[in-house]
Order: structure tokens, then sequence, then C-alpha cells
């Protein structure tokens, strides 16, 4: 092209033609003072980026450089560090491949840099985080591997970050969360694994975010919910469960709303409702039950965003059965609840009584008798009538003694055990006042010349 001899041009524009042919290889050297050049849709321009834009040093001012949806091809030359004045290039939609240069991060005024819809290949690496003044990086569509430098939380002018459809994997970077004047976050349709952490609330200008067709597990954040500007949130095709966080609703903002594909569970909050301006929401294929939605934003929506879940129900026009009425579902829950308790009564009781035989019936083996049936009667209470049948109706027989305030007698139990009983005598006043008194010294006292009390039994016409 006899115009790239004109030395003195500052500013080329040739784009939206049918220009066909490749940049001159002299380019840089016949072009000194070149400061703007654009090449857009040049669907006929072919070649490589000549190496002489090394020629482009620092004493010169090439500023924007635009050949994106063009037919390039080749390596980015290492010589392009040397456009210390560069501010946006524009390189997408190219069949640009191999790595991207690492003397990129010498262009100190970069603002944005556009590599999308290439064939690059390998690492990001962690030179962008020497750009300070870096505002947006689009790297979408390529074959970018590997993870992203922690480093990249540095950058702290960023506002968008656009590396959909790569192969990039590992966890997002914790440092990235510390970009709070992000408003663009595009990582969908990559291999990223992980989970959600609670700094997610801290990018509070983000308006967009896609972390679709990912692999990040675990629960969705509840933090999330102040991210009160975010028009457009995609978590779609992952593996995240648990519930839909009720702060979601707090969300105002949101126009844009995907959880399908995952393994989300419970009910959707009723208080979803309050997103007014909400146009797309979509659960299918995941594990909700409960009542779908159909008030505010949800008026409208079709049943193609609910399909394929647990059980969820509601009206006719979702073709899905009809949601139990709540004093149904309280009796349910109520039988639930009443199953489950004796469930775990019977859990608590069950061991509680082996135990209890099983000591029994150890004891039976190794106490004596006698012994035995002793430590029972003393958690018992024994009647009248089994005191006057144990001793033979207090006969003379079975008489052992006799003092000023009652007589005493032998006899033995129903369970074998020998017993005395000191039977008062009624016809003093002062027995009265013994019974109890004499009951509740002998209960206290322990001395092996001392037989021990039992127990007592008071009856109209005689205490024992």
């Amino acid at each position: 092209m006899e115009i790239f001899n004109i030395s003195g041009l500052r500013l080329i524009f040739l784009s939206n033609n049918n220009l066909s042919g490749s940049l001159p290889p002299n380019m840089g050297s016949i072009l000194p003072s070149l400061e703007e050049l654009y090449l857009i849709n040049l669907t006929n321009l072919v070649g490589t980026i000549p190496h002489s834009i090394s020629n482009w040093n620092f004493s010169t001012s090439l500023i924007k450089f635009y050949a994106n949806s063009c037919k390039i091809r080749g390596r980015i030359p290492a010589e392009v560090g040397n456009l210390s004045s560069l501010l946006d290039p524009d390189l997408s939609g190219n069949n640009l491949v191999g790595l991207i240069p690492r003397s990129i991060g010498n262009l100190e005024n970069l603002q944005c840099s556009n590599l999308s819809n290439n064939k690059f290949t390998g690492f990001i690496r962690d030179n962008f985080c020497k750009l300070q003044r870096l505002g947006a990086i689009y790297f979408s569509q390529n074959k970018l591997s590997g993870s992203l430098p922690n480093c990249l939380g540095n950058v702290t002018s960023l506002r968008e970050i656009h590396l959909d459809s790569n192969k990039l994997s590992s966890n997002i970077p914790s440092s990235l969360w510390n970009l709070k004047d992000l408003m663009v976050l595009d990582l969908s349709s990559n291999n990223m694994v992980g989970s959600l952490p609670p700094e997610i609330g801290n990018l509070k200008v983000v308006t967009q975010m896609d972390l679709s067709v990912n692999q990040f597990f675990d629960g969705i954040p509840r933090e999330i919910g102040g991210l009160q500007n975010l028009a457009h949130l995609s978590l779609s095709h992952n593996k995240l469960q648990g519930s839909i966080p009720d702060s979601v609703s707090n969300m105002v903002g949101l126009e844009f709303l995907g959880f399908s594909h995952n393994n989300l569970s419970g009910t959707i909050p009723k208080s979803l409702e309050k997103l007014q301006i909400l146009k797309y929401f979509n659960v299918s294929a995941n594990k909700l039950y409960g009542k779908i939605l159909t008030e505010g934003p949800f008026k409208n929506l079709s049943i193609q965003f609910f399909i394929y879940n647990e059980a969820l129900c509601g009206s006719s026009r979702f073709s899905v059965p009809p949601c139990p009425t709540s004093s149904k579902h309280r009796a349910n829950k109520i039988k639930v609840l009443v199953l489950l308790l004796s469930l775990g009564i019977a859990l608590l009781f069950v061991p509680i009584t082996f135990v209890f035989v099983w000591i029994r019936y150890r004891r039976d083996k190794r106490a004596p008798p006698q012994v035995e049936s002793l430590s029972t009667v003393t958690r018992e209470i024994i009647s009248y009538y089994e005191l006057i049948q144990a001793t033979d109706g207090l006969s003379e027989s079975n008489l052992i003694g006799f003092g000023s305030f009652g007589s005493v007698y032998k006899g033995v139990l129903r369970s074998g055990t020998a017993i005395a009983v000191k039977v008062f005598n009624l016809q003093l006043d002062a027995s009265y006042k013994n019974f109890d008194t004499e009951c509740e010294v002998l209960r206290s006292l322990c001395h092996r010349n001392l037989v021990k009390v039992i127990t007592s039994c008071p009856n109209l016409d005689l205490r024992l």
C-alpha cells in the first residue's frame, strides 16, 4: 500500500473495507510518527504483525492500535513491549497463536488489552500484575490454561475481567475479591473449581458476574446478597448445593439470575418476589421443592425455568401438582415429629433397658440371694398384708422378743428375704410419737450390731 510511504502520517483509519494483503514488514520504520492505526474488520487482511514495530520506541507515541476481526496470524512479537505509549490495543478476532508475550508487562501505560477470540495458549503470566493502570482484560475465547495469578488482585485499577471460554483451572485467587472497584467478572466456560467464599460480598460495585459452566461446589454464600448493584448473575452449570440464600432478595438491581443445573435444594425464597425488575430467572435441573412463586416478576415466567426439580408444586399454569394445604401439611409435619420422637425414645430406652437387665443378671450370678433381695427391698414399699403373711399372722411361734413399746417377730418375704418386724403397742400413747421418731433415727444409723431399717408400714390397727 502506497499509503504507508507517507512518513508524516499520524492516524490511519482503514476499517470496514474489503482491502486485502498484509501489513508492510518495515511498517515501524516508514511511519515513525504514527499515533493511531485502525484496521478493524478487514476480513481479507492476512499476514503477521511485523517485528519492525520495535522502531516505535520510547521517543514515539503509538497510542492506539486496532486490528480486530481480521485474519492476522502467527505470534505477537516480543517487540510489542517497546510501545510504551500504547493505551488499548485490540487484536481480537484473529488467528494469533502461541503465548501472550511477557514483554506486555512493560507497557506501563496500558489501560485495556483485548486479545479475545484467538488461539493463544499457555498461562496468564504474573507480569500483568505490574500494569497498575490496566482497567480491562479481554482474553475470552482462547485456549489459556492453568490458574490465574494471585497477584492479579493487586491491580486495583481493574474494572473488567473477561476470561470466559478458556481452559482455566484451579480456584479463583483469594486476592481477586479485593478488587472493590471491579464491575465485570466473567469466568464462564472454564474448568475452575473450589467454593465461593464469603469475601465475594466485597465486590460492592460489580454489575455483571458470570461464573457459569465451571466446577464450583458447596453453597452460595449469603454475603452475595450485599451486591446490590449486580444486574447479571449466572452460576448455572456448576455443582453448587444447599439452599438459595434469602439474602438474594436484597439484590434489587437484578435483571438476570441463573441458578440452573446445580444441586440446589430447599424452597425458592418467597422474598425474591421483591425483585421487581427481574426479567430472567432459571432454577431448572436442581433439587428444589415447595411452591413456585407467582407474584411480582414471576407472573409471566415459563415452566421451562423450573423443570427437572425434585418436588416443586403450584398452579396448573406450570403443569405441576398443586401444593398441599397448610392444615394437611401441618398434620403431616406433626405426624413426622411424633414418629421421630417415638423413634428417638425407643433408641434411647432400649439400650438402657438392655444394660439394666444385663447388670441385674450379673448381680444375680455373683451376689448371695439374701443380699440381692435386700437391696431390692430397699427400693420398694412392702405392704401390710405381705408383712402379716411373712410373719404367719404375727404368730407367737415367730415372736423373737418384746419390750415396753412393742414386740418383734421374725418373717420371710415372698422373695426369700429374712426380716424382723417390730410391732408397736398402740395402747400406749407414747408409741404414736415414738413410731415416727424411731423409724427416722434407725434409718440414719449404720452400725454392725444394729439391724438396718428397711421400711415402715403404718396401719389403722398396727404400726410395723
